[in-house]
């Protein structure tokens, strides 16, 4: 199934012939602007749970070695259970997620501004697919948390 773009017309009468004001352009610098402070923060915090999980990981992992085979049941939980492989797999994902929409959300910033800058459509239409990009990533990631915590809650009754 193929779908066209909508076509301007020339003449301004059009629904999808739409002008920004001093106003939305103010909005959308400002907007820009948070963008900017969320993707920064979101690659920030991103890296700093990666590199949480991979120094906990070494850490555990010269824990478990230090102590050997003969203490191992108390060190399962933490080193060779696979709860807490999958504990330190969702953080490293997380963090991955948190990289990708902070990158989005920093892309919308830039090409805002920029299309901002030079009055150009084509600017502005790449500026709003970044931001689409970012919603999509979040919509999509709260769908799978909510699924899985449905699935947790279902488990438990």
């Amino acid at each position: 199934m193929d779908f066209e773009q909508p076509q301007s017309q020339d003449t301004g009468t059009s629904l999808f012939q739409l002008n920004l004001d001093a106003t939305n352009t103010y909005t959308l610098r400002s907007s820009a602007s948070w963008a900017k402070v969320l993707g920064v923060t979101g690659i920030i915090f991103g890296a700093l749970l990666i590199t949480w999980c991979a120094v906990k990981i070494v850490q555990l992992s010269q824990l478990y070695s230090q102590y050997g085979y003969y203490r191992r049941s108390s060190l399962d939980m933490f080193s060779g259970s696979s709860d807490a492989k999958t504990g330190f797999w969702m953080f490293i994902l997380s963090g991955v997620i948190f990289i990708i929409g902070g990158i989005f959300a920093w892309s919308f910033g830039n090409k805002i501004n920029a299309a901002l800058k030079t009055n150009s459509q084509e600017g502005l239409n790449n500026a709003f697919a970044a931001l689409r990009n970012y919603y999509a990533l979040r919509s999509i990631t709260l769908i799978i948390v909510l699924l899985l915590f449905l699935m947790m809650f279902a488990a438990t009754l």
